[in-house]
């Protein structure tokens, strides 16, 4: 018996009507209601956004699809239990308390003792966020009073006006939180060379939500790769990595997003397994990473930042509705946060980290950055955050709209492959269309890659300058005599942007050859990577 749950998705409505319409199900659930498709999505959409509406509020509530066997069998759902109305108030109860309903709804299921053990595995997986668990099954509902005392669940008090049976279980605190971590490298990770804990928990600043983040390092991997999972009730955000793998990671965030956070989680985390060379080896790459800075925004970038900027402030300013405005706002937060970062050419962060770094970086604009949008989410009003952007914009250039132009670059063209050979047709044979593309060094030069070779027909290798030097006898050479005839061209994609191009050259009536060149294209030219010929029947006709 393997119990797995999935959060509720619409798909699932059909399984939830089917079962809340079974005669097992509706003795104890919603039975003065008659479902319909249409009361299913009107009940049970907004559970799928994780929350409920009660007087006008939305109220946190998760449900999901309980499986035994990857089968679906029923329903349930958790909740605070002070959130939404009971039949009697709740009094004398612990602050933290959550609450729960469940049904099996499959009636093969029925009778196995799968409610008890879906509960225990549930509250196990969900429970963390509470110090106990309410429930108040009907008194006449046995079946479901003796899975939940099965379950650890103890009776507080029967209600005879209610006919309910008010019952209490305490759930056990989460482990200590770097028992845990050892625990789970001796069992999970134990070939790691270096264990690196990071986040609110590592620092003692956790909520009973926070999980353990934990960049894992071995000697070598095939790839990286990033794991999320519940241990020993505690949520673990593990990032898997080499010391390859983490080079690759740096250098991508610092040429791209700027964003530093997995050299800082290595930097500032709590070293788990005992410090090594190879610790240490990991703890140098990040810091010169961050030595090394994110790479500099030129103008142009800033100013496409300044222009969306612009453009999404006055959304903000000018919204069709509030539900536009809002979302607006939450683009516009994370868009300023790192350009006032990225034009500084300073490390950047994403989410809820941007506030931090904002506050260890300048206090005062962090404060200013917070109330603003505070008072944009709660009031609407626009003129705090119009203030701010044009603070943080100001130093380089301010707000941007009128004249901003931005290129795309000229391979963002879908190409058809029936032009491609003709555009590629018409530069060969190569080399012997002077008149198109100069006979100068710099405009032979400009035809090929840098680590551009040929193989001649006689087996022989030419390098970039050799082809070049050749080239120059040749254009420069009065009584040259260039005749040629190429035919039967084939093309072939071999990589994104690259293409072999093949065909026949016949060389002063005389001499034949089969032909290749590897064709690539480079900010929207084309420029020969390789070519090669080889003679054909003796290369005579």
């Amino acid at each position: 018996m393997t119990i797995t749950f999935e959060p509720l998705h619409e798909s699932h409505f059909p399984l939830l009507l089917k079962w809340l319409e079974t005669s097992h199900v509706k003795k104890w659930w919603d039975r003065d209601v008659r479902y319909t498709m249409d009361l299913v999505r009107e009940k049970y959409s907004s559970y799928i956004k994780g929350y409920k509406l009660a007087d006008g509020i939305k109220k946190a509530i998760q449900g999901f699809i309980i499986h035994n066997n990857q089968k679906p069998v029923g329903y349930i759902q958790i909740y605070n239990a002070y959130d939404f109305p009971r039949s009697k108030p709740l009094s004398s109860l612990p602050e933290s308390l959550g609450a729960f309903d469940i049904f099996i709804g499959e009636e093969e299921a029925l009778q196995q003792g799968l409610g008890s053990k879906a509960i225990l595995e549930f509250l196990k997986i969900y429970g963390g966020q509470y110090s106990h668990i309410f429930a108040d099954p009907d008194s006449s509902n046995i079946a479901a009073i003796k899975a939940y005392e099965k379950a650890g669940f103890k009776r507080l008090v029967e209600q005879k006006d209610t006919g309910e049976v008010s019952m209490l279980k305490g759930l056990p605190s989460r482990n200590e939180a770097l028992a845990t971590i050892q625990k789970l490298i001796k069992e999970r990770y134990s070939e790691a060379k270096a264990v690196f804990w990071a986040g609110s928990v590592s620092t003692n600043q956790g909520t009973s939500a926070s999980d353990l983040d934990l960049v894992i390092v071995f000697e070598s991997l095939p790839h990286a790769h990033r794991e999320a999972f519940i241990y020993d009730s505690w949520p673990i955000d593990a990032f898997i990595h080499d010391v390859d793998t983490l080079r690759y990671f740096f250098e991508e965030s610092r040429t791209g997003n700027g964003i530093s956070g997995l050299c800082y989680m290595i930097l500032n985390g709590r070293e788990v397994t005992s410090p090594s060379a190879f610790s240490k080896s990991v703890k140098t790459l990040a810091q010169e990473v961050l030595n090394a800075r994110p790479a500099i925004w030129d103008q142009e970038q800033i100013d496409k930042e300044r222009f969306l900027i612009t453009d999404v402030l006055d959304d903000i300013k000018h919204p069709v509705e509030r539900a536009e405005q809002i979302a607006s706002a939450a683009r516009l937060l994370e868009a300023l946060g790192q350009f006032y970062f990225r034009s500084q050419n300073k490390w950047c962060a994403s989410g809820k980290s941007i506030i931090r770094y904002l506050k260890d970086d300048n206090p005062a604009l962090a404060s200013e950055f917070v109330a603003a949008f505070e008072s944009l989410f709660q009031s609407g009003d626009a003129r705090a955050i119009e203030t701010l952007v044009t603070k943080i914009l100001g130093p380089h250039g301010g707000l941007l709209w009128d004249g901003f132009r931005s290129d795309a670059p000229a391979e963002w063209k879908a190409f058809d492959e029936n032009k491609i050979l003709a555009e590629l047709k018409s530069r060969e044979p190569i080399f012997h269309h002077s008149e198109k593309f100069g006979k100068t060094k710099q405009d032979i030069e400009n035809q090929m890659c840098d680590e551009f070779w040929e193989v001649g027909a006689s087996g022989n290798v030419y390098t970039k300058q050799d082809i070049t030097e050749t080239l120059l006898e040749r254009y420069n050479d009065r009584d040259y005599q260039d005749t040629w005839e190429a035919k039967d061209f084939e093309l072939t994609k071999i990589a994104p942007d690259n293409y072999l191009l093949t065909y026949i050259l016949i060389q002063a009536k005389t001499r034949v050859t089969r032909r290749s060149t590897i064709w690539r294209r480079i900010n929207g030219d084309w420029k020969i990577l390789y070519h090669q010929g080889t003679v054909i029947d003796g290369g005579n006709l």
